[in-house]
């Protein structure tokens, strides 16, 4: 490494010593203006010695001398100083073309021209979140780069683990090698929906219209492009989509409840009654799980501090043991995050709801409850979010943009992202909502002045 800076050093003192050589061609720089001005002056003199022997008439000596002093301006607007040699061809060669090629073919014979260009963000953007089993479907597409299925469970893989952006990337490669089925479409369209923060754009419509053609009937396909119609402003249209799906989703479905909770604020905002079955899907998408029994909490309440401090953590140790062989609990996760949460053992908490989170990516209270969680106790809110809240709030402003939380969350994904004018206008659609007399009014209040330039 030392040798190749040596190189690159004599190769750019070689070339300023060239570039500056015809500065230091003094020997050889002339002062023409100093010669053209004593021709002039000798004209002028012997100007005068004719006109005072009568040789010149005087009015022909006026305009002699006039233009004699015409000459003499002209020449300070000509430059003074000019090199009595130019530069050689041969050395602006060397400079131009020898040098460049000889840097070339140096950089070829050392250096690493295959490698891929690396960006400064790129190379200090944090790292993705990974895990034995993210990289085991890694290894799996490594090893066969031309199977669909594999590129399928990378890209459930990563939607798992909140990275929207890459399984949008492995779903497409997916779809491009085959799989064409309407479950695998309608994955792909909601993960470029998410890495777009929940909003709409043509690609992902694109991707939902191509699952509806394999599949008319696909739930997620029909949810999101209403969910589009009501981004767009047409919620008529997406309330009469919504209460079509509606129809055709089974009474316990998991998503029925979330789908129940859009149809009643699609009535609500266009000032219609609430369909019936809907009226209280709002709050019953957001109910909690169930906590310990009535026997459990009689128990404690004979214990001492002491003693019910280890019970609780008894019981927590029990759930926790009990998901292992059932970590498809949703109900059980949600317990267990929030017992962690009690208990004060934030990353903990944090991964009990990223569980929860990837079980049900349609429930807005679970995605509110991991992304406050992902974000609590931190301090550098104003600079930095993690990557996983990011893609949390993407989910969030997906299943409800009107959501006072999600507003707020996508207005601090904004900030840190530069874009101070989006999060004003999401700031201030939370104002918008809120009370006049509530408390959260003057600190968000704060967070929009501090957006002022």
């Amino acid at each position: 490494m030392i040798l190749v800076w040596l190189v690159f050093a004599v190769m750019t003192l070689v070339t300023a010593v060239l570039l500056a050589l015809p500065l230091f061609y003094t020997r050889k720089v002339k002062n023409e203006a100093g010669f053209a001005l004593a021709v002039y002056r000798d004209q002028m003199v012997e100007l005068g010695r004719d006109a005072e022997a009568g040789l010149i008439a005087p009015d022909q000596a006026r305009l002699a001398q006039i233009e004699i002093e015409r000459r003499v301006l002209a020449l300070t607007d000509n430059p003074q100083w000019q090199p009595g040699r130019a530069p050689s061809h041969g050395l602006l060669i060397v400079a131009a073309v020898v040098l460049p090629l000889l840097g070339f073919g140096f950089y070829l014979l050392i250096g690493a021209p295959d490698l891929p260009a690396q960006p400064f963000i790129a190379e200090h953007a944090a790292p993705a979140a990974t895990s034995p089993e993210l990289q085991a479907l890694e290894a799996d597409v490594t090893a066969k780069p031309t199977d669909a299925k594999a590129w399928v469970a990378l890209a459930a893989g990563y939607d798992a683990a909140g990275r929207a952006q890459d399984a949008a990337t492995a779903y497409g490669k997916a779809v491009a090698l085959g799989a064409q089925d309407a479950a695998t479409l309608s994955a792909y369209g909601q993960a470029q929906l998410i890495a777009n923060r929940g909003e709409m754009n043509d690609a992902a419509a694109a991707t939902f219209h191509r699952a509806l053609a394999v599949d008319p009937t696909n739930p997620t396909a029909r949810f999101f492009l209403a969910l589009g119609k009501a981004q767009a402003g047409e919620v008529e249209g997406a309330l009469t989509d919504w209460m079509a799906l509606e129809k055709d989703t089974p009474q316990d479905a998991p998503w029925r409840a979330t789908l129940e909770a859009h149809i009643a604020k699609a009535a609500e905002r266009l000032g219609k009654p609430a369909p019936a079955g809907t009226a209280d899907a709002a709050s019953g998408a957001a109910a909690t799980a169930p906590g310990p029994s009535a026997a459990d909490i009689e128990a404690a309440q004979a214990m001492s501090p002491e003693q019910q401090q280890t019970f609780i953590n008894d019981m927590v140790g029990r759930l926790a043991e009990k998901l292992k062989s059932n970590p498809d609990d949703l109900d059980g996760w949600v317990r267990l995050a929030r017992a962690y949460q009690v208990l004060q053992r934030s990353d903990d908490a944090r991964n009990a709801w990223a569980k929860a989170a990837a079980l049900a990516p349609a429930r807005l209270d679970v995605q509110l409850d991991y992304a406050d969680a992902i974000i609590a106790g931190r301090s550098d809110l104003d600079r930095y979010l993690p990557p996983e809240f990011v893609e949390a709030v993407g989910r969030v402003r997906t299943l409800d943009p009107k959501n006072p939380l999600g507003l707020y969350y996508g207005g601090l994904v904004a900030r840190v992202a530069g874009d101070k004018a989006e999060a004003r206008r999401l700031w201030n659609d939370v104002l918008d909502q809120l009370p006049p007399d509530a408390p959260q009014r003057a600190e968000l209040q704060k967070e929009l002045d501090s957006l002022l330039p």
